[in-house]
């Protein structure tokens, strides 16, 4: 009788909970996995086997299956499946990286398009360019736009009307290039929250107008510029975004930049823009157009990432005692500051950063170990969140060159309320070396004697 018993509470225990479940709450629940995965649950159940048909979220990546062949074969499949299933699909994640001719791969993509579509993915990176079914332009219930590579989109008489769009990436794509179908895609998208561009190699785009009230976050890449001799033209970048909160602008392409409305919510900035000798713009010229650009964001922010390009522009300006950078204004709302630092005159645009960051807590420095690192000098006063505000410095590549050690033990003497100092070595630093900084840094005493001294390998 006790042996029935404990038979039957084992049976209990490992009774199959999930297959009591509904089909809508299983297909909730594999929908979370990537469809290759939420395939593979078809053998630990007879019922399982068609459940994947009635799923929501799809997610394909042919990398990750057995061969092409087996993906393109099922991909057909799918396609042909998806003209009778009743439930619509909310999300389709595509990644394709083999060989599939055009009319296949835009005929799954097609089959995924309907009305109650919310997110679609499609990063094509194969031979063959392929074109965006023209009906994804009216969906009205999508949110999530994200697209990249060899993708082809052709706006020539065809309304964009994205009611509910809050997120548009789009990475090198041949359409970048045609400054007039960006802008037609923003104007309908009346809501867009976040907009991210990346282009790799800009060719015969002259000019960019980024025109949205919603905008909260605005990520551009142009980190490369294709040059021709025979028409060089003129990249212009103009910026009329009232509302953002975020702004990551890598532009080494545009001779000019605008920035119609000052964004007075700006929180976040990471910005990386320089001169290149392509330009037909006088060098000085651009110099006090970018510096111009950067001073009032620079006054509204939080959090601010200027990278090397950035840095080497506002020391030409120092170093040529242009105008531009006469009388700079407090950075009030500025806590956190990162930069990185390369070139002779990078302690001087320092001087001046710290001099008008009176509420600065965080600092870190990032170096480029390629190049070597001038010699210290103090400024002329101690700047005043060193005195007062100044709670953590990080310094990431150091490579025991006396201008760092200088610097460093001066951030110790005058930092009256720092909390942390880490120093991240460099990857060439030998073991004595890191022994001797280490050993030269805790002995300096002076600004905060809560201060602790971290060394990273």
């Amino acid at each position: 009788m006790a042996t029935d018993d404990r038979r039957k509470r084992c049976k209990e225990v490992n009774k199959d909970m999930i297959s009591g479940l509904p089909n809508v709450i299983i297909g909730h629940i594999l929908s979370f996995l990537p469809t290759k995965d939420a395939l593979c649950t078809c053998i630990l159940s007879k019922s399982w086997r068609e459940l994947w048909r009635s799923l929501s979220n799809f997610d394909f990546d042919d990398r990750t299956w057995k061969s092409k062949i087996i993906f393109g074969n099922f991909m057909d499949r799918f396609c042909y499946l998806q003209n009778s299933r009743e439930n619509s699909i909310r999300k389709f994640r595509l990644r394709v990286n083999g060989s599939y001719p055009s009319s296949r791969m835009s005929a799954w993509i097609s089959a995924a398009i309907k009305d109650n579509l919310e997110e679609l993915k499609l990063w094509i990176y194969t031979a063959d360019h392929v074109p965006l079914p023209r009906r994804i332009f009216s969906c009205e219930k999508l949110v999530i736009l994200d697209l990249g590579y060899r993708i082809d989109i052709d706006l020539l008489g065809v309304g964009v009307h994205f009611p509910c769009l809050k997120v548009l990436h789009l990475q090198d794509l041949p359409m970048l290039d045609d400054h007039a179908s960006i802008e037609k895609l923003l104007a309908g998208s009346p809501v867009l929250e976040e907009l991210k561009i990346e282009h790799e190699d800009c060719e015969s785009r002259n000019a960019l107008r980024i025109c949205s009230s919603s905008l909260k976050r605005l990520i551009i890449r142009f980190p490369l510029i294709a040059y021709d001799e025979k028409d060089p033209g003129c990249r212009e970048l103009t910026l009329d975004t009232p509302n953002l909160e975020l702004l990551k602008l890598t532009d080494l392409v545009s001779e000019k930049l605008n920035m119609l409305q000052i964004p007075y919510s700006l929180v976040e900035a990471a910005l990386s823009v320089a001169y290149k000798h392509v330009f037909t713009i006088e060098v000085d010229d651009y110099i006090d157009m970018a510096v111009q650009l950067l001073r009032p964001i620079m006054t509204i922010v939080k959090i601010l990432r200027l990278c090397e390009t950035t840095m080497r522009t506002l020391s030409d300006a120092v170093h040529k005692k242009l105008p531009c950078v006469g009388n700079l204004p407090d950075f009030q709302n500025l806590t956190r500051l990162e930069i990185e630092a390369s070139g002779n005159d990078r302690w001087m645009v320092l001087h001046e950063i710290l001099k008008c960051s009176p509420k600065l807590e965080v600092f870190i420095l990032y170096k480029d170990s390629t190049e070597k690192t001038p010699r210290w000098r103090d400024p002329e006063f101690v700047p005043r969140c060193l005195r007062s505000s100044l709670k953590v410095i990080e310094y990431a590549g150091f490579e025991s060159e006396l201008g760092e050690i200088e610097m460093a033990e001066y951030f110790i003497k005058n930092a009256l309320v720092l909390e942390k100092m880490t120093i991240e070595y460099g990857w060439k630093m030998i073991q004595d070396f890191k022994e001797r900084v280490a050993e030269r840094l805790t002995e300096c005493r002076g600004g905060s004697k809560a201060c602790r001294i971290v060394f990273l390998p």
